[in-house]
């Protein structure tokens, strides 16, 4: 993202990573494409793997500004259970006309048009019309395409599989966990903050949520190790995690499974580090 200052493009990847937690792309991946020679605004497009004709689908344009157009992104995608990425480029983003409607009410708009407006034509496109031609081959795709992220967006996760899945059983001791960190905390230790001296001592504790490569969630708790004078902050001899950082858990045990906004999360105890 050479366009970005330094600070902007970390809070915009911090933003993404924290976002993603317990999405995948396993049926494809929302993305930002960075604004180009076509336009000054970020848009937001879907990759779909299983596409033959056109794979990389535009259906959104966002803002000029990319900390306004990451907000709007998750608004748009909240219900949806697929990541979200950003690009700086396209190889190509021509639909060379593919995506125009040739017959019926809707003659001359756009595929990403009617969508929003009338999405049960888009779907009666994508599921009973007969194409002929190659043309009307990869205009019945992009309906598909179309029709398949209005259902993913406007669909509640309630009525959603999560991607997360609780991991082991209550008690169950896990071994050799291969974890990416996803948000972190520091959190003060309230039953062991103390005054010594008439000067104030914090533990400050670092809870942390990782994912494992199948996109599973854990939740636990790095306790301090020493004090602090400072609320919040940790001590010299605490090692402050962060996001992305790779976690290699030699063996853990499960607390508890709990669901969060549908979301569903292991809590690690006795988290014991290779």
């Amino acid at each position: 993202m050479s366009n970005l200052t330094d600070y902007i493009e970390q809070f915009v990847l911090d933003k993404l990573n924290e976002f993603n937690a317990g999405r995948n792309a396993d049926k494809g991946v929302y993305y930002m494409l960075l604004p180009n020679e076509k336009t000054a605004y970020y848009t937001l497009w879907f990759y779909n793997p299983a596409a033959v004709y056109h794979p990389n689908v535009y259906f959104a344009t966002l803002d000029v500004n990319a900390i306004n157009s990451v907000e709007k992104a998750m608004k748009k995608l909240a219900n949806s259970f697929i990541r979200l990425d950003i690009r700086l480029k396209l190889e190509s983003i021509s639909h060379n006309a593919d995506d125009v409607i040739s017959f019926g009410k809707y003659r001359g708009y756009h595929l990403c048009e009617v969508t929003s407006i009338d999405p049960k034509y888009v779907a009666w496109i994508a599921n009973k019309y007969e194409p002929r031609t190659q043309g009307e081959k990869r205009f019945k795709e992009l309906a598909a395409t179309y029709s398949w992220i209005y259902q993913d967006l406007h669909t509640s996760r309630m009525h959603k599989v999560p991607v997360s899945r609780f991991v082991g059983t209550i008690d169950e001791k896990l071994n050799d966990l291969q974890l990416s960190v996803l948000r972190v905390k520091a959190e003060d230790n309230p039953y062991k903050t103390h005054i010594v001296g008439g000067i104030a001592h914090f533990y400050v504790d670092q809870k942390i949520v990782a994912t494992d490569e199948a996109g599973n969630l854990f939740f636990f708790t790095i306790r301090a190790s020493d004090r602090s004078l400072v609320s919040g902050q940790l001590s010299n001899a605490d090692h402050a995690y962060q996001v992305g950082e790779k976690l290699l858990i030699r063996s853990a045990k499960v607390i508890k499974h709990y669901t969060s906004r549908n979301i569903r999360y292991t809590k690690l105890g006795y988290v014991k580090f290779k």
